[in-house]
């Protein structure tokens, strides 16, 4: 069995473009459901990554982490290295 690799050249690209909606994903929710229920919260954080589309997912227990800071008024937001932080 013979496997053919192709570079793609645009790849950074790519994934910065990825990453950018991904971080407007997680700003509009924190900032729009800030203090909201957590399961509101969560539900709006998994449709959100969701629409940013390439399979863009988010699992628990990150899923459930990010939403409970959020409701509990915190700011979330996603790095320039795709780590997800939140204030203290």
């Amino acid at each position: 069995m013979t496997m053919d690799f192709k570079f793609n050249p645009d790849f950074a690209r790519q994934m910065h473009r990825q990453l950018r909606k991904l971080q407007a994903a997680v700003e509009k929710v924190s900032s729009e459901y800030s203090g909201k229920e957590m399961q509101t919260v969560r539900r709006a954080l998994r449709l959100q990554w969701a629409a940013v589309g390439n399979g863009a997912k988010i699992s628990d227990p990150e899923l459930t982490n990010v939403a409970t800071l959020i409701s509990q008024g915190k700011r979330v937001w996603l790095g320039d290295d795709g780590i997800l932080m939140a204030e203290d």
